[in-house]
């Protein structure tokens, strides 16, 4: 046989293998193991899916928690960050009224903010939802759960829960 078809038989199996077997096998594993990630873990409530757990969403509204800014629309199924410098004049300043959002979201796809620019936004949630303060703070200790930051959905489904 020669070195150029042992060539091609290698190169074939290989794609065989690394492109299709490969791929195939953990698309099974994962559907198997982990069927809510494998599908994106979306979350739905009154049989409507309203988001996933792992992509951040714009939320507007003074009653909810805001993210972290970002240089892309959440909604348009892209992601990307703005690439600009610290001393690029045409770099968004940052919000100096969100304590602890000081970068950008990298993606645009972050769905979790830290505990201090979750903590600043206490104030305007519970004046525009009538809430006590404490409550909302609850919300964002549950959330967080021992972590240092909190995931933006699903403290809103929290203060929806709360009416």
């Amino acid at each position: 046989m020669s070195s150029i078809k042992q060539a091609g038989i290698v190169v074939s199996l290989t794609m065989v293998l690394c492109g299709v077997a490969y791929p195939f096998a953990l698309t099974v594993a994962g559907q198997a193991l982990f069927p809510s990630q494998a599908e994106g873990s979306l979350i739905e409530r009154d049989g409507e899916q309203i988001g996933s757990k792992w992509i951040a969403q714009p939320f507007v509204s003074e009653g909810y928690f805001h993210g972290r800014p970002t240089a892309v629309d959440q909604l348009t199924g892209q992601s990307g960050g703005d690439n600009m410098a610290e001393s690029n004049p045409d770099r968004p300043e940052h919000d100096s009224k969100l304590p602890g959002a000081i970068e950008t979201s990298g993606s645009g796809l972050d769905p979790h903010i830290s505990i201090e620019h979750a903590m600043s936004q206490v104030k305007r949630i519970s004046e525009t939802r009538s809430l006590d303060e404490s409550e909302v703070e609850r919300i964002i200790r549950e959330t967080a759960d021992g972590e240092s930051y909190v995931n933006v959905l699903m403290m809103n489904l929290s203060l929806d829960e709360l009416g």
